[in-house]
Formats: C-alpha cells, sequence, structure tokens
C-alpha cells in the first residue's frame, strides 16, 4: 500500500506551532510536503511561529520542500493554498491537504481532496492517544496571534468529548 501523501499550506504549520503541537504532524503522518511558496511564507524572516520547527523538520527530513507550479484554477487563493492545492490535485485520492483558509478548504474540496486543518489534526492526535485533552492546545492559541473560528474549536471540543467553550 503506497504511503499517503500529505501536504500542508502554511497556516496549520504556524497554527500547531502557535500551539505548542508542531511535532504531533510527526507522530501523525510518516512524511509531511510543502511547496517552496509555503516554506517561504512560514520561514519567511524566521520569526513566525513555525519558522524554527519547519526548517528543523526539514533537516530532519520527515519535512519535504516540493517545488511550487502555478494553477490557475487556483488564482482566486493566496500564493501558498494556490500552490499547496496545484500540488495536491496531481494525487487525487492519495492526498491529505492541512489547510485552514475556508476558500481554499473550499476549492480543495470540490477538487474532490480530503482536507482538515490545524483543529482536526489536534483531534487526530487526541483519537490516537498522542495527547491526553485538546483543550489546553485550544488555549495557547487563544492566547497567540492565530485564530480559529471559534464553532470549528466548538465542534473539536466537542467530538473530542472533552464539552464545548463559551460563545
Amino acid at each position: 500500500m503506497a504511503e499517503r501523501l500529505v501536504v500542508s499550506d502554511a497556516s496549520p504549520l504556524i497554527g500547531l506551532a502557535s500551539a505548542g503541537a508542531f511535532d504531533l504532524i510527526r507522530g501523525l503522518f510518516v512524511r509531511i510536503t510543502v511547496t517552496a511558496t509555503v516554506h517561504g511564507e512560514v520561514m519567511a524572516g524566521g520569526e513566525l511561529p513555525g519558522a524554527r520547527e519547519l526548517a528543523a523538520a526539514v533537516r530532519d527530513g520527515w519535512i519535504e520542500v516540493a517545488p511550487a507550479s502555478p494553477d490557475a484554477r487556483f488564482a482566486a487563493l493566496g500564493a501558498g493554498e494556490a500552490s499547496t492545492l496545484a500540488l495536491a490535485v496531481r494525487h487525487p485520492g492519495a492526498c491529505l491537504v492541512l489547510i485552514d483558509e475556508p476558500l481554499g478548504r473550499s476549492h480543495a474540496k470540490a477538487y474532490g481532496l480530503a482536507v482538515t486543518g490545524a483543529a482536526g489534526v489536534l483531534l487526530a492526535a487526541k483519537r490516537a492517544s498522542l495527547v491526553h485533552s485538546v483543550r489546553p492546545f485550544f488555549d495557547r492559541l487563544e492566547k497567540s496571534e492565530f485564530r480559529l473560528s471559534r464553532r470549528i474549536v466548538r465542534a473539536i471540543l466537542e467530538q473530542a468529548e472533552e464539552g464545548g467553550m463559551g460563545a
């Protein structure tokens, strides 16, 4: 059985790093691929959450950087999202896309791609018994500059059987 291609946009990497959960993706996926565009977005100035973690993961070989190829079908998206989806659509049915931006997720689903984001990764980590609770990660995210929809956070907390959170 072939290994599933997991392609990530910048946002889930930044969000998971902001939550102190970057290494959870290594526990869930054998290898992650980011495009050169996404790599550049996360590494910009080396100051964003995730820059140090991404550099180490690339160095260690569990995140690989692929060339970015333009694709007119995704022109309405940001450069990182567009390059991520352009790579992913070349592997239909065998790819999971990590992306948080709603328009990017919508495009991915329209092309039949499996999608999850930072919150979904946290839920998957709990279901895989990599963490006892997802709530502390959401608490850290709330204190950071990274934003997730409260609706998504509530839904993930409910699915994780940790109760919802206030509106």
